[in-house]
């Protein structure tokens, strides 16, 4: 890995959740790991116990009730809180950081919507994504379909893009997650002829959670659909778990974990439950699908035909005990540690500033 002076980090929030949290959560400890100084400049800063060696957090309030103007403030001045001799990576929509990681467009999503036309809030994020991408030196997205979505939706050049798909802490996830599998399916109510399908979602309308209840309507009743979010999910057969910190042992405990979301610039839950031993249902829409193999993802078109097919499909290796990934390694399709990610992050990072 080429060195690095230090680095800024611009995040709206810092924590343990889910998606890109937990992402600039692993890129954070794997920094201070190797020594090197980092300022994290942040709206919420919600990390537990002291902060890591060599990490400063450095919190810009909200000024108003208003969450999306909260937004627009803090990336408007979030720069200038960063150390000036070190390079910047921005993860929120900040012009001017060298580096740019992208999980997802906000004209990508806003179209995978059906939406044609754009709010004042809406056209602001675009603006300020446009300047972004076109400033940065180098421009990393989480997926193919997220790289496409750049280089088409933004007029952004492909050769400033590099697609590497997000790591995953492969101590945290491994096999070693099923060994609880029989007591946490017993302390959630699910019985061991029944299939277990994993929905981790803090918004529902997002993840698709219409399409899942009315395909799972008047279908295989040995099929128990549980929630892992902070939201619950108004349906008469659902198992609201909430906010669930240890999602390894709920990726053990489940038959197959479920995304049909209507924008999905990635899925990290994919990778995370397939290192679990338990394979996806996944939309087409999700990008996690583009590196996962057929038995660790089957794959389904936003309809409920569809999903029901892929449904049985699972059920069916369910019954012949085949569903279970027992190399689940061989079923990722990229350099998926973190080791092997970051290292490739900072070395694009000290290129890029090195080249000015």
């Amino acid at each position: 890995m080429k060195p690095l002076p230090g680095l800024n980090l611009i995040f709206h929030s810092i924590g343990l959740g889910g998606g890109m949290e937990r992402h600039v959560a692993d890129l954070i400890n794997y920094a201070s790991g190797k020594g090197i100084p980092l300022r994290v400049v942040t709206r919420q800063q919600n990390w537990p116990g002291e902060p890591p060696p060599c990490c400063e957090f450095v919190v810009i309030p909200d000024r108003t009730p208003f969450t999306r103007l909260n937004t627009l403030l803090f990336e408007s001045r979030a720069l200038y809180k960063c150390q000036p001799q070190w390079p910047t990576i921005g993860i929120s929509r900040v012009p001017g950081v060298v580096m740019s990681i992208v999980g997802g467009t906000h004209k990508g999503h806003l179209l995978d919507k059906k939406r044609s036309r754009f709010g004042y809030f809406d056209s602001r994020t675009i603006a300020r994504e446009n300047e972004m991408y076109r400033q940065a030196k180098v421009i990393v997205a989480h997926s193919g379909k997220v790289a496409i979505e750049i280089a088409r939706l933004y007029d952004i050049s492909p050769k400033k893009i590099s697609t590497l798909y997000p790591p995953v802490n492969t101590t945290t996830f491994s096999l070693e997650a099923r060994n609880e599998r029989s007591k946490v399916r017993a302390q959630i109510g699910v019985a061991p002829d029944q299939f277990l399908l994993l929905f981790p979602s803090n918004n529902h309308a997002l993840k698709g959670a219409d399409l899942i209840l009315e395909a799972l309507h008047d279908f295989d009743t040995r099929i128990r659909l549980a929630v892992a979010g902070k939201t619950r999910l108004n349906a008469p057969n659902a198992i609201n778990l909430g906010f669930c910190k240890d999602m390894p042992a709920l990726y053990g405990a489940a038959d197959a974990v479920i995304l049909a979301s209507h924008y999905e610039a990635f899925g990290l839950v994919g990778p995370e439950a397939v290192l679990c031993g338990t394979p996806a249902l996944f939309a087409k829409t999700v990008g996690a699908a583009e590196v996962l193999s057929e038995d660790a993802c089957i794959q389904f078109d936003r309809n409920v035909a569809s999903l029901r097919e892929a449904l049985a499909k699972a059920l069916n290796k369910f019954e012949n005990n085949t569903l279970q990934l027992s190399s689940p390694a061989n079923h990722i399709k990229y350099p998926f540690s973190p080791s092997q990610h970051f290292d490739q992050v900072f070395n694009l990072l000290a290129e890029a500033y090195i080249s000015g």
